[in-house]
């Protein structure tokens, strides 16, 4: 019963080999006094499909699922307390298909 308890345990709770890996690098620009977190790489018909806005210290982060254009928007605004660090970790997909993960981490000024 114990083993039992314990393996449900890890399954709620998942391993650090679930997390995905990033190989392309965000980008954070400021807008009109707005942080916009986001990639200058996609292009017309690349779309969101998740992204996390959160402090770096944050253990488990809130993912959102999304299917939003990619091209030349910014993820939804936080509220950044400044000074701190933050990261934002988002999945960019080609009509093709194709999956590109983007982490980026961040000051706010």
């Amino acid at each position: 019963m114990k083993s039992a308890y314990l393996m449900s345990i890890m399954f709620l709770c998942g391993c650090t080999g679930d997390k995905a890996t990033f190989d392309h690098t965000g980008d954070v620009t400021v807008i009109n006094g707005e942080l916009c977190a986001g990639t200058k790489d996609a292009e017309p018909g690349d779309v969101f499909t998740q992204y996390a806005i959160y402090p770096v210290h944050e253990t488990n982060p809130r993912r959102h699922y999304v299917t939003w254009p990619a091209w030349k928007q910014c993820l939804p605004n936080g509220n950044y307390r400044s000074g701190e660090t933050w990261a934002a970790e988002y999945i960019l997909m080609k009509p093709g298909g194709a999956l590109r993960r983007y982490l980026v981490e961040f000051i706010v000024p």
